[in-house]
């Protein structure tokens, strides 16, 4: 049984998908918040929570693929990579996915583990200009089983900020809740020895995050309710 070099993954970000971007991201900020677009705002698919360590928030969009590109994707073997941003479009309004992030600027050790171990899975090299007009890089392994977190390496270059101070007064993500009914435990076990911040419980998928010293919840935001 292979092992993977000790403390290679971590626990890399949580995905809120939402109907409206714009609208979102003003009740973040409402709620103290500071929050970066993905890539210019006008264009921005995305945007992001970031702490000055450890697991940050992805607000994200969905704003669907044409049928030619779903048909190339179909047609190249993509299915499982349609299947697994079909189940996020399911989830609606809500948490729709997390993921693992490699330490490494890539996944190639990540890719040899499951190539040995006949676990499938689709890999991308993706690039996109951040709000500052500088082009970042990663890549992405998403297993065949959507009910897996998808990993990614660490972004070239790093944009997370060095120095961050939310008005209100979170520092960061204490435990990302996520349950067990589907999830291959063996195998999140194996790549990932170190579990601090994730909380397992009964349930399905990415159920919410708790962050330290503060009771508020991103879905309350989002959803009007009070915070």
């Amino acid at each position: 049984m292979q092992k993977l070099k000790p403390n290679n993954l971590q626990l890399s970000h949580v995905l809120y998908q939402v109907k409206d971007l714009h609208s979102s991201v003003k009740k973040l900020q409402d709620a103290g918040f500071i929050v970066q677009y993905g890539t210019e705002k006008s264009k921005a698919y995305n945007a992001l929570i970031w702490f000055e360590k450890g697991v940050f928030v992805e607000i994200y969009q969905n704003s669907g693929l044409p049928f030619y590109v779903k048909w190339m994707m179909k047609i190249f073997g993509y299915q499982p990579v349609l299947n697994r941003l079909e189940k996020w479009k399911n989830v609606g309004e809500g948490w729709c996915e997390w993921s693992l992030e490699s330490v490494a600027n890539d996944l190639n050790t990540e890719k040899q583990f499951f190539m040995n171990e006949n676990i499938k899975f689709k890999f991308h090299k993706a690039t996109r200009k951040d709000i500052h007009k500088q082009k970042l890089k990663w890549e992405l392994l998403m297993p065949n089983n959507i009910d897996f977190p998808f990993l990614m390496s660490a972004y070239v270059p790093n944009p997370r900020p060095k120095e961050i101070n939310h008005p209100n007064g979170i520092k960061g993500v204490k435990n990302i809740i996520v349950g067990t009914e589907k999830l291959d435990i063996n195998l999140l076990n194996r790549l990932l020895p170190d579990q601090t911040g994730l909380k397992l419980v009964e349930g399905d998928n990415l159920q919410t995050v708790e962050f330290y010293d503060s009771e508020l919840k991103i879905e309350n935001v989002l959803k009007d309710l009070s915070f």
